[in-house]
């Protein structure tokens, strides 16, 4: 897990690594903690002072900015804004308006729309969710790994093959056989996790769009968006792609350049902590960490930045390129999805959860990359982390018929 939008991302790999091989180690669960709290306070002026900007550039007028915490309230305010731009989108909004429950309705966001005067979008501002970034990192956990399993698996089949005197490519494998050697495999690589420290580069756990920025204008303006972009000062570099097809968007991958660490100090001075004592750690040793945190960390923060027309918004949101389908698709066409895969998730899900929780340290991780669980049990250790425990005192039903199976009253007397 190698977030380019967390400055202290190479620590933040250190441990999810660690924690891949069942070594948690004390201060884990205090550092991740401070990450998200931390982070959004260092980068937060630059992204503002960065959009900003662009906005200046490129459009000059009156803006107005609303947050939003679920897909609905944004879907509401496209709607209200853009309904009356074209036919299409006039059809695409009224289709939501009819039947909300086809659009994912309550689906939770973080983000920042803004706007003109008169409702038309510029630009959103979202930061992703801890459920999308864990199963981001899974993902590419499990690209690292797919083609070893793959690579053992054939070696197990070559084994069965000799074993019964014939060419590799001469043997007969029935379906039963086949999963089977893959399962081989998958043992044999989930093993290692136990004997080893796995070692993965930031280039193969890589996530670039914890923090997005989006743009939004006619393809005239977006051309001078991205001018605007690519010489804005704070910009240290990016890497530019185009997608075609179903949802077309310019996006860059741009490195934004944080001030000098005892500006960032300086500007963060007098701050009330007081909001983040709900996680665990105390205001005041927050406010004494803050700049060694800072001064230890990067100085630039990766955004991604995506460019797009509000027709092409607009089907993100309502028409052929819904953005819930196409992560539900994603999750149908990935190339693997064992138990390392959903392990490596859960683990990361658990690492990023309780950063948010009233938790600060554990001494144990509730599943090992080379075990096998339930989902139930990944549910289980989520809930305990925010003090919720699931056990037969929350079921007093179910525990009194258990206790009357192995203890069936006697006979009225």
């Amino acid at each position: 897990m190698y977030l380019t939008s967390v400055t202290q991302r190479e620590r933040l790999l250190k441990v999810a690594t660690r924690w891949f091989a069942d070594r948690p180690e004390p201060g884990d669960g205090r550092f991740v903690s401070q990450v998200f709290i931390y982070e959004s306070v260092i980068w937060a002026p630059t992204l503002r002072r960065f959009v900003a900007d662009i906005l200046r550039a490129t459009y000059g007028g009156a803006v107005r900015l609303q947050r939003f915490e679920t897909k609905d309230q944004l879907r509401g305010a496209l709607c209200a804004g853009c309904s009356a731009s074209s036919p299409r989108a006039e059809a695409l909004c009224q289709q939501y308006r009819r039947h909300p429950e086809e659009f994912f309705p309550a689906t939770p966001a973080d983000l920042v729309l803004v706007t003109r005067e008169d409702g038309w979008p510029l630009a959103m501002i979202r930061i992703k969710r801890v459920r999308r970034i864990a199963e981001k990192a899974s993902r590419r956990v499990a690209d690292c790994l797919a083609e070893r399993i793959r690579t053992l698996a054939e070696g197990v089949a070559a084994s069965r093959a000799a074993a019964a005197g014939v060419p590799l490519s001469d043997l007969f494998s029935s379906s039963e056989s086949m999963l089977d050697d893959f399962a081989q495999a998958e043992r044999m690589v989930s093993r290692a996790f136990r004997d080893e420290t796995p070692t993965f580069s930031p280039q193969d756990l890589r996530i670039d769009d914890v923090i997005g920025i989006k743009f939004i204008g006619s393809p005239e303006e977006l051309h001078s968006i991205e001018r605007a972009v690519a010489s804005h000062p704070l910009l240290s570099g990016f890497e530019r792609e185009e997608h075609r097809g179903r949802y077309n968007d310019v996006n860059l991958l741009a490195d934004l350049t944080l001030p000098a660490p005892g500006v960032v100090v300086d500007a963060a001075a007098g701050l009330d902590w007081s909001a983040a004592a709900g996680r665990g750690l105390a205001p005041a040793a927050l406010a004494r960490e803050f700049a060694p945190y800072v001064e230890s960390g990067a100085r630039t923060v990766r955004a991604e930045v995506i460019l797009t027309t509000c027709e092409e918004l607009l089907e993100s949101e309502f028409g052929r390129s819904i953005h819930e389908q196409r992560i539900l698709e994603q999750r149908r066409s990935l190339p693997y999805s064992g138990r390392i895969a959903s392990n490596a998730s859960f683990l990361t899900e658990y690492l990023l959860m309780l950063a948010i929780s009233p938790q600060v340290e554990v001494t144990r991780l509730p599943v090992q990359m080379w075990g096998r669980y339930l989902p139930d049990i990944y549910a289980l250790a989520v809930w305990e982390l925010f003090g919720i425990h699931l056990g037969l005192d929350l079921m007093p039903a179910f525990a009194d018929a258990t206790e009357a199976l192995l203890h069936p009253p006697g006979p009225a007397s």
